[in-house]
């Protein structure tokens, strides 16, 4: 279930700067774990940069920067007053390290704020505790907002699109919307926020009352994301210690699973998600036997062409009795082209003494379309496509593009290879779908025919030409099973 934002302001100007938020010299702090480069800033005592050691970048192959941010106010868990009194986002903080640990404490009048970063070693989880004390001798109502997501890096430009952010608000999921020159504003309780790219995701999951999640973008189109810690009443002396949960890590279910925090439903697939999680989970239990993507993309190709196997069978059985009925149907429209409702009439009396179903011919591609689609949304998503080879095909989530030696029109100096033997495959089975409803057609379904043999394959091309070569390997793989099916059905039978 998906909520729709129920507020849609205007940013707000930056009121004038206190005297305190005069610029500060910026001093970085980079920590390493296991999975983690963490780049902090004592500005805001917040994370200007992230970068993950598991994974390289698609173009140059170093190490991969998940999130880079130039702008203060915007790096990542920094903390900024809403009434714009207390400079907590600009200010200069001061460090201190203690083995996993890193703290960052500021002091002002009446209030001091501790921000301690708690960083295990072996997994992509980072933890806040915001620690704020009141050292005043009078009560004070501290309540902030925390920057939750921001400068996320998407280097390739088809996979921009992608880049959204996703909240659990409520008990809802809240519908993205693009901001545009607006912040979208989510009120209640936050389980969770999000700023996903197409395989990698900032997620943040507060442990204290919250009052709202935000989001909004800059000119170039940078998301940034946040939310409104509720305002809690402190007395003199005393102190509130509010936990989050940064995570900072690929898009994997079991991944996000594993840290127990409910953050593996963050993840989507769409309308048909649980088929798509279904066939993610053939895939990887074929991997497991192979230890290839590639491989394991066709034996699911297979798999799913085994199950819907029956279907095709009845449905091209069907194809043949419509065809060897022809001559009767050809003499009923004759001889009631004048009377169409009982011409209709006449034709389903013949289906009905013959036992054919009209519709079972479409049967097995009725059922293919939420198959497909649930496929595609799994595998542009995949993370376990991403850099991995098969054949010439150097990373199953991008296209295969083979270098050639010259250059083509649209299309450069490179060729998707994988599409074309698609195309070339599309071909053979439209044809041999032609030739399998033989008489079955009038001439103006031939001419149909031959308008499609070639419209059909092409327009597939074009629709395939840029998507992950992981999605167009099952294509091409199910094409080629089909051929093989329709030749042998139509051969035997």
């Amino acid at each position: 279930m998906t909520v729709a934002p129920v507020a849609l302001q205007p940013e707000k100007e930056a009121a004038p700067q206190a005297p305190e938020e005069r610029p500060v010299s910026e001093e970085e702090f980079t920590f390493e774990s296991d999975r983690l480069v963490i780049t902090f800033s004592n500005v805001g005592g917040a994370i200007k940069k992230l970068q993950l050691k598991d994974y390289k970048d698609a173009s140059s192959r170093d190490m991969l920067v998940l999130a880079s941010i130039r702008n203060p106010k915007n790096y990542i868990l920094s903390m900024s007053d809403p009434s714009n009194v207390l400079p907590l986002s600009s200010s200069r903080y001061e460090l201190t390290r203690k083995d996993n640990q890193i703290i960052y404490t500021l002091k002002l009048s009446g209030i001091e704020v501790v921000k301690k970063y708690i960083i295990p070693n072996s997994n992509y989880h980072i933890e806040l505790r915001n620690i704020i004390k009141n050292v005043s001798g009078s009560q004070k109502d501290i309540g902030y907002q925390l920057i939750t997501g921001s400068g996320l890096q998407e280097t390739n430009v088809t996979d921009k699109r992608f880049v959204d952010v996703t909240s659990f608000i409520n008990g809802k999921l809240a519908k993205f919307k693009h901001p545009k020159n607006d912040r979208i504003i989510y009120p209640g309780t936050v389980e969770w926020t999000a700023l996903r790219s197409k395989y990698f995701s900032i997620i943040v999951k507060p442990f204290a009352p919250t009052q709202n999640e935000f989001y909004s973008a800059d000119r170039s189109g940078m998301l940034t994301s946040g939310m409104t810690i509720q305002d809690v009443s402190m007395p003199p002396d005393s102190f509130v210690d509010q936990r989050f949960i940064l995570y900072t890590g690929p898009n994997d279910p079991s991944v996000l699973a594993a840290g127990g925090y409910g953050l593996e439903e963050s993840i989507t697939y769409g309308f048909f998600g649980e088929i798509s999680k279904a066939m993610l989970w053939v895939m990887k239990f074929f991997y497991r036997i192979v230890r290839s993507w590639g491989l394991s993309i066709i034996l699911l190709a297979v798999f799913l062409n085994l199950l819907l196997f029956p279907l095709t069978i009845k449905s091209m059985k069907s194809m043949q009795k419509m065809q060897a009925l022809h001559p009767q149907m050809e003499k009923l429209k004759a001889q009631f082209k004048d009377n169409p409702q009982k011409l209709n009439k006449e034709i389903m009396e013949l289906y009905k003494k013959y036992k054919i179903n009209p519709l079972s011919g479409c049967l097995p591609l009725i059922l293919q379309m939420p198959v497909f689609i649930a496929l595609y949304q799994a595998l542009m998503r995949a993370i376990e496509l991403r850099g991995n080879s098969f054949l010439w095909i150097s990373d199953l989530s991008m296209p295969d593009a083979v270098s050639i030696p010259f250059k083509l029109p649209l299309i450069g100096n490179t060729l998707n290879v994988l599409v074309i033997l698609m195309i070339i495959a599309m071909v053979v089975q439209q044809k041999l779908s032609t030739k399998f409803m033989g008489g079955a057609v009038t001439a103006e379904q031939k001419q149909q025919q031959k308008i499609m043999l070639i419209m059909m394959p092409v327009m597939f091309g074009f629709i395939f030409y840029n998507m992950p070569s992981g999605l167009v390997l099952y294509w091409f793989v199910n094409t080629i099973l089909t051929v093989v099916e329709q030749y042998t059905i139509s051969k035997y039978s």
